[in-house]
């Protein structure tokens, strides 16, 4: 079998767990997602497995998952009669998949590999030290035969524990190698090439020698089905995506013509090529190069391709057809046109499984700009996205440099940087890091909360290597996006809209001071309103807690804190509130003012007004995630 190192998401294992920069250039096709309108995607099935439309988990209570009747929601409730395992009607090799998960507390499941090797599934919320036995491990082997207290063997633990409270959702992404064999003996082993958890990587390059404890086959083959524990605890699971790798594309009767300048009229070289790049042009600048040839795909179906110039630039300046461009044409029609106002060209064809001709044509006239690297991308049914260009091309400068990566020590960090938040970039950016692990970012000319999370703190390779380049920074470990709208806000009443900005001439920034231990409070005034906003670790990392003293001539009124705005803002029988789509939860301090959610705009929010009492008010409220 062809080994494959395949893309589920733009840029899911070519990442460390750091987000593309916007507008980076890959688009993979969609995967394939399993129908959860029934059970028909799944052989035939114990009665612990039903279809619902939602699941709900308190999480202070063991076990105890509810449901609410519809579709799009695979959930396991096991009892003493039913405790079976889920198999898929469909095999695989290798594999990327995707899923979110629901685990109540103290629960217990996994998701196994061709039925074969695990990934474990649990209730991991708050472990410090996270075993193979925790929500993202590699599950150990067992062996009866290595004597008593030795049966378990190899077995990773997650790289950091990324893993979120009970009860709400969470995103799981697998990019998984299948053992190959040749003359009946195994070749490679099993391999998870990359595990991402809550968009954190906790798994990479993890070989399995065989199968893990409690797999449904002892044995070793080349494809199997995917298997959901069944026999442990409640869990829920929807938007199941995959993509199977089986096959690759092959290049043939490859041949290159080299041209000066753009115009192609006489070429300067020809001959044979094994691959497709600007080698064969004599000149580092004002060249063309043509090459023709067959490829053969292994099945009929969709095929996305990518034709990539290294010398369109970022500058929208230095773009268009003066700077370069190419064609791609198939079977005699064109697929991919690239006007040269992009670095990246993208198109989709529909194309029968066998050889297809093809005329690939690309110019550079860009001679300030030394770069002059092609790159042809192409990706179909059970193909992984593949290079049909050499993926290190001589001269193409020193490798990218490694991360660089800001921690705190004994004591909080507070470093300003810019930021991009839901596509914006905020200039005015601030992020903190504590030492318990829990950290949050800070919009100082709104008094907004940007994010929040758990583990590393920021990767700042984009503000200090070199010169810098956009000159962000950017939160690592599981990391909550939050509104980044002003905290504070007056309301002529309930029903009137929440800014989006401060208003300019009634928003002062006063900077922040430290506190004995280093925590920075952040100081401005609103109005006539002295505000002093205070972020504190709870729960010995697992929490955040938000703190408004506030101070204000007599008669202030109207002033309300927005604690939550999101789809869904639905408040839980212990008091407190879960966000989105389960996505976090908020507790306010008991003895506080009556709250308001209300819906604006198809989306909910969660207001507490501001009482003052001889001029001043406290308001707080705590994340939990």
């Amino acid at each position: 079998m062809t080994r494959h190192l395949s893309v589920l998401f733009a840029a899911t294992l070519a990442s460390t767990g750091r987000a593309q920069a916007p507008g980076a250039p890959v688009r993979p096709l969609p995967p394939q997602s399993v129908s959860l309108t029934d059970l028909n995607a799944f052989r035939p099935t114990s009665a612990n497995w039903k279809i619902v439309g939602a699941a709900a988990a308190d999480r202070s209570i063991p076990l105890a998952m509810a449901e609410e009747p519809g579709t799009g929601v695979l959930m396991n409730a096991p009892s003493a009669g039913a405790r079976g395992n889920l198999f898929t009607t469909w095999e695989h090799g290798d594999l990327d998949l995707s899923l979110d998960l629901m685990m109540p507390k103290e629960s217990n499941s996994g998701v196994y590999l061709m039925g074969r090797y695990e990934v474990q599934l649990l209730d991991s919320w708050g472990v410090k030290a996270p075993t193979f036995a925790d929500l993202g491990g590699i599950y150990q082997r067992w062996d009866h035969a290595r004597g008593a207290g030795r049966e378990g063997f190899e077995g990773t633990p997650p790289r950091q524990n990324a893993s979120r409270a009970p009860g709400l959702w969470q995103h799981l992404e697998i990019s998984f190698r299948a053992p190959t064999f040749a003359g009946g003996r195994k070749v490679t082993n099993a391999r998870f090439v990359v595990v991402k958890l809550n968009g954190v990587v906790v798994q990479e390059n993890v070989d399995v020698t065989g199968p893990t404890r409690a797999a449904a086959f002892s044995d070793e083959v080349p494809t199997g089905p995917l298997l959901i524990q069944g026999d442990h605890g409640p869990v829920a699971l929807r938007n199941i995506q995959y993509k199977r790798y089986a096959d690759s594309v092959k290049l043939g009767a490859l041949r290159y013509r080299a041209f000066e300048g753009a115009s192609m009229n006489r070429p300067v070289s020809e001959g044979k090529a094994t691959a497709i790049s600007s080698a064969p042009a004599r000149a580092p600048d004002k060249f063309s190069l043509s090459y023709d040839g067959t490829f053969s795909t292994p099945k009929p179906g969709l095929y996305r391709f990518e034709l990539g110039l290294s010398w369109i630039g970022d500058d929208p300046e230095t773009h268009g057809p003066s700077v370069g461009g190419g064609t791609l044409t198939i079977g005699g029609k064109s697929v991919v046109l690239h006007t040269g106002t992009e670095r990246s060209a993208f198109a989709d064809a529909e194309l029968t499984s066998g050889p297809h001709s093809f005329l690939l044509t690309f110019y550079k006239n860009r001679p300030e700009f030394a770069g002059r690297n092609v790159e042809l991308w192409i990706e179909g049914p059970e193909v992984a996205r593949q290079a049909l260009h050499p993926l290190n091309p001589p001269g193409t400068g020193r490798p990218p440099p490694g991360p660089i990566v800001v921690e705190p020590g004994l004591d909080p960090v507070v470093l300003r940087s810019f930021l991009f938040h839901r596509g914006t970039k905020r200039v005015t950016a601030v992020s903190v890091a504590d030492p318990l692990g829990v950290h949050f970012s800070y919009d100082l000319a709104q008094g907004a909360l940007l994010y929040a999370w758990r583990g590393p703190f920021l990767e700042t390779t984009q503000m200090w290597h070199s010169r810098g380049d956009d000159q962000t920074a950017e939160p690592l470990g599981s990391t909550l996006t939050l509104p980044g709208t002003p905290a504070l806000a007056f309301l002529a009443d309930t029903n009137a809209a929440w800014p989006d900005s401060v208003d300019e001439r009634r928003f002062r920034r006063d900077g922040y001071q430290l506190d004995p231990t280093g925590h920075p409070t952040f100081l401005y005034h609103i109005g006539e309103v002295a505000v002093e906003d205070g972020f504190r670790p709870g729960q010995g990392g697992l929490s955040l807690q938000r703190e408004l003293r506030l101070r204000a001539p007599t008669g202030t009124a109207g002033l309300y804190l927005q604690v939550a705005e999101d789809v869904r803002v639905t408040r839980q029988t212990d008091g407190s509130y879960v966000v989105g789509d389960r996505a976090f939860y908020v507790t306010l301090p008991a003895g506080g003012g009556p709250p308001v959610v209300r819906q604006r705009n198809g989306r909910e929010e969660l207001l507490v007004p501001v009482h003052f009492e001889r001029g001043e008010a406290t308001v707080a409220y705590t994340i939990v995630w």
